[in-house]
């Protein structure tokens, strides 16, 4: 990995309940990448929610088990999710939010050769989120992951 070194790691819910095949997955941090953390309107997470429900290849998934931060932050895990990309050429994107009181930020990307492309030219940022929201035809699948409830 080159000097990208700050990271969130996020744990997925393996196939059985408890610890055993759980999925590690580490996020660039978006610092890394941009130098700064950009907040994108509430409206971004309102349409993405619309496309959703309009689009077959576009799914929500309870998964998200816990995120390790790269520096202690108050968040509850309820705050953040995961959008999680395959294009038709089966290339993997994945970008981990937060959503708080100013909007939805923009905590981390996967792959690392993605946030490398992303540092290389910004703007290719931008074209993601809005392949995202406004292209679906671009994907073979776009899942929305969200934290697991916590069993009672």
């Amino acid at each position: 990995m080159s000097g990208l070194v700050r990271q969130w790691v996020v744990t997925f819910e393996g196939e059985k309940p408890g610890p055993a095949d759980d999925v590690k997955v580490s996020f660039v941090d978006i610092i890394e990448v941009l130098g700064e953390i950009p907040v994108l309107k509430e409206m971004f997470l309102d349409r993405l929610l619309e496309r959703i429900k309009e689009s077959d290849n576009y799914y929500t998934w309870s998964n998200i088990k816990s995120v390790v931060p790269p520096e202690e932050i108050e968040l509850g895990l309820e705050q953040y999710f995961i959008i999680l990309g395959v294009d038709k050429e089966g290339r993997k994107y994945g970008l981990l939010m937060i959503l708080t009181g100013k909007g939805v930020v923009l905590g981390g990307i996967w792959p690392v050769g993605l946030a490398e492309a992303i540092k290389e030219d910004k703007e290719l940022l931008n074209g993601l989120l809005f392949t995202l929201l406004e292209k679906p035809d671009f994907w073979q699948e776009v899942v929305f992951v969200y934290a697991m409830k916590k069993e009672e």
